[in-house]
């Protein structure tokens, strides 16, 4: 028998780089379901080793999937959903051929076009990072879209547009091909200060012949769900499909991060951490990426610390001999929780630090510990501490080096699936020294594109909405000596690496 809740219901959809999750909730508050599906990537036939697809057709059949369990999850029917939402990874990109069918399809992750890329720096470099306030060449949209003029001419010449991920899941479910205005800057293809599209750069990059679609505000209705999308989906059809935008900003709506000089961390995959401003504010050094928020009339200055979610996944790989992953590390964060500040003397560089977005190169990096190792050897629960210390000091490092646009945020949140751990929280609110919101829930991105729905069919302001989910965060503050202390491994952390920095591979 389904559930009768007395507040309306929502779906949202999100398409991670990892996972492709499908959430089934209220507004605000905690989701009745999360159904959450990996999602399949291959290297394609005769490209580089750096070259990552995925087939859009069986990812379609992911997302259908996905709907359908958290539908059933949380005994929730289809006339009951007023919206779906759809939110993705950024970079994420699908081109398009003439007959509206998909000629490519590739994550973020996919960088067979570095060579295409640094063309397009030599030519535009200065000019792209100006009107869309991200680079380098080689993570827009131009570089993949010239990699298949010049090493796909064939397919190139059925070539009509692109667009992100999120823009089509919204195509698949509506027919209507639109890019939201914030995720089409986060490749190049939207203008920063506007949100129009970015059709001036396709001078710069040669390819004049790629029609832009339009881009749309975070909260348009794209158009109803056609039949044929709502029974693969289990939803019914003529419900509104609205777009969210990009899985980040989306998140800092379910952190409640809407507000200049506050800042959000949404440490899944990778951890990017975003400071809201009320003008574009743009990095000279070309480290730092300006984007959009999802809110209108204000926006984002982005420092990144790279893999996280990615690096907490491997060292449990290595560590956990075969144990089911969850119980594993459940077990283990309450041992790693017993360990002193500064995990024995061992210190994490395994990858999260302030990565330089115009200059992404391989750096020297490991686990750091004192020798002899008959003195006395780390277990596993230190590594696990060492790595949670590194994840937290890369985190501060982004955050002060965003403090320089206007001194340091009057609000700081974080969410994701590393918050579950509360090792990880309690480490993470002394190394940053002041009060933290926690989200409760790992899916700070569907909670955000829950309430974006919401709001796109009328609901609710969107703004209000935020504001709740900021008053449904955990609020944590830091003991006086474990902040001293940290504030003390901190310093010590980023000395060493930057002796670090100076060693080759």
């Amino acid at each position: 028998m389904a559930v009768r809740n007395p507040r309306p219901l929502y779906m949202a959809i999100d398409f991670g780089t990892s996972h492709i999750r499908a959430a089934v909730g209220p507004a605000t508050g905690r989701p009745l379901s999360v159904s959450r599906l990996p999602v399949r990537y291959s290297r394609p036939k005769g490209g580089p080793d750096t070259a990552l697809e995925f087939d859009a057709d069986a990812a379609w059949k992911t997302v259908c999937s996905a709907s359908k369990r958290a539908l059933r999850e949380s005994d929730v029917k289809a006339d009951q959903i007023r919206a779906i939402s759809v939110t993705s990874q950024r970079q994420g990109l699908v081109m398009y051929g003439r007959d509206g069918k998909e000629l490519y399809s590739g994550p973020n992750r996919d960088m067979r076009a570095v060579f295409q890329g640094g063309q397009i720096d030599a030519e535009a470099g200065n000019v792209i990072w100006q009107m869309t306030g991200h680079g380098p060449g080689m993570l827009t949209a131009w570089a993949r879209m010239l990699w298949l003029k010049q090493e796909r001419p064939e397919l190139f010449e059925q070539m009509r547009t692109v667009s992100g991920l999120a823009d089509w899941l919204a195509y698949r479910m509506t027919g209507i091909l639109l890019m939201e205005s914030a995720l089409a800057c986060e490749s190049g293809l939207g203008l920063v200060a506007t949100g129009a599209p970015a059709t001036g750069l396709a001078a710069y990059a040669d390819l004049d012949e790629v029609d832009l679609p339009q881009t749309c505000q975070s909260g348009t209705v794209v158009g109803k769900l056609v039949t044929q999308a709502a029974r693969a989906l289990g939803l019914a059809p003529g419900t509104p499909v609205i777009t969210a935008g990009p899985d980040s900003q989306v998140g800092l709506i379910g952190l409640g991060v809407t507000q200049p000089e506050t800042s959000g961390v949404i440490a899944g995959w990778s951890a990017a951490v975003l400071r809201v401003t009320n003008i574009p504010v743009f990095d000279s050094t070309h480290a730092m990426w300006t984007g959009r928020h999802v809110i209108p009339e204000t926006w984002t200055a982005e420092a990144n610390a790279g893999e996280m979610g990615g690096v907490y996944d491997w060292l449990v790989s290595m560590i956990s001999q075969g144990e089911d992953p969850r119980v594993f590390m459940d077990r283990l964060d309450r041992q790693a929780a017993k360990v002193e500040p500064g995990a024995n003397g061992t210190v994490g560089y395994l990858g999260p630090s302030f990565i330089h977005m115009s200059n992404v190169t391989l750096r020297t990096g490991g686990l750091l510990f004192p020798v002899p190792l008959s003195f006395e050897p780390p277990d596993r629960a230190t590594l696990v501490r060492a790595m949670f210390e590194n994840f937290a000091f890369a985190i501060r490092y982004n955050a002060d080096r965003l403090a320089m646009f206007g001194g340091p945020s009057r609000w700081f949140a974080i969410g994701g699936g590393l918050t579950k751990s509360k090792t990880f929280r309690d480490i993470l609110t002394a190394v940053m020294g002041d009060a933290v919101g926690f989200s409760r829930s790992g899916e700070t991105t569907a909670l955000g594109a829950l309430s974006i729905a919401a709001s796109g069919v009328g609901d609710a302001d969107i703004s209000k909405l935020a504001e709740r989910r900021r008053h449904e965060l955990t609020v944590q503050s830091a003991e006086v000596v474990a902040r001293a202390e940290y504030d003390d491994l901190y310093h010590a952390w980023r000395e060493r690496e930057r002796r670090l920095s100076d060693i080759e591979l």
